[in-house]
């Protein structure tokens, strides 16, 4: 699950998708005007809804907003610029070295105990497997650090992305952790 950003002229385009490459083609097909993909980040319908209602007051009709400096700045801060590639079919994919993970689990334990602290830690684990697109047993598995799991290269890319755009969005309601977490201080 993806979120995108197009940009025609000074318009963005802020939309979801189950399929990012088909959905941001169909798009870029579609609409009679020159459009250029901005970048995706991991995220679902209510990171969406979120980002609309930030922009809410740059609104230009549905999914399409006047882009701002501020949206620019946080596109910059969360957005992966280039479309993923495509998975390779099943039968020739091949296995990716493996990544230990315990520092990172904690990491993104921490990082979603902030972004969701009123849901319980079952909550906590559907709402991060939601947003990476993982299974709810390998989130579970990684969330409480079983040391049988281990990482490949596609999955800490999309960790890093969901981790950044955690901080990104935590910036941008709320500015003075910038100046916490630039100071070393928490």
């Amino acid at each position: 699950m993806s979120i995108y950003v197009l940009r025609s002229d000074n318009l963005v385009k802020i939309g979801f998708s189950d399929n990012l490459r088909k959905r941001v083609r169909q798009i870029i097909s579609t609409v009679p005007i020159p459009v250029e993909f901005v970048g995706h980040m991991p995220g679902d319908r209510d990171v969406e809804k979120h980002l609309h209602d930030i922009f809410a007051q740059s609104s230009f009709s549905g999914e399409w907003f006047v882009e701002t400096e501020q949206m620019r700045s946080l596109f910059d801060a969360m957005l992966i610029p280039h479309l993923p590639e495509p998975e390779p079919p099943i039968q020739v994919k091949r296995r990716v070295e493996r990544i230990s993970t315990a520092d990172l689990s904690q990491k993104v334990k921490e990082e979603a105990g902030r972004r969701w602290p009123n849901k319980s830690k079952a909550d906590v684990v559907i709402e991060l497997a939601k947003a990476l697109g993982w299974s709810k047993n390998r989130t579970k598995d990684f969330y409480y650090a079983d040391p049988r799991v281990s990482l490949r290269a596609h999955e800490m890319s999309g960790l890093d992305a969901w981790l950044r755009c955690s901080r990104a969005l935590a910036y941008a309601i709320a500015p003075e952790l910038r100046e916490s977490d630039d100071d070393g201080s928490r």
